[in-house]
């Protein structure tokens, strides 16, 4: 399916860490309807942090992305990590 460019953004969620961009990510998809189910990080449950370690850790530690659609709009979502040792990934 291809879209025009007019109609696609990129949302990059950028801050510290523990700030919430994970958690954010979670409800913006949950209430597009992307996904049926409210994940949480303190639980294990998030779709943005699936890795074992990440989930281990409850943070971020590598960019995530999770398309959606709103409104005739095709959105990709960009959850960064917050953590010092891994803006590097965040910079990409």
């Amino acid at each position: 399916m291809t879209k025009k460019v007019d109609q696609m953004r990129n949302i990059g969620l950028i801050g510290h860490s523990g700030c919430g961009k994970t958690s954010l990510a979670e409800a913006i998809l949950f209430n597009a309807k992307a996904t049926k189910r409210l994940g949480r990080v303190d639980d294990g449950a998030s779709i943005m942090d699936f890795e074992p370690e990440e989930i281990k850790r409850k943070v971020s530690l590598g960019t995530a992305f999770h398309p959606y659609n709103w409104k005739n709009m095709r959105f990709n979502l960009i959850d960064t990590p917050g953590e010092n040792d891994f803006l590097s990934d965040t910079k990409i």
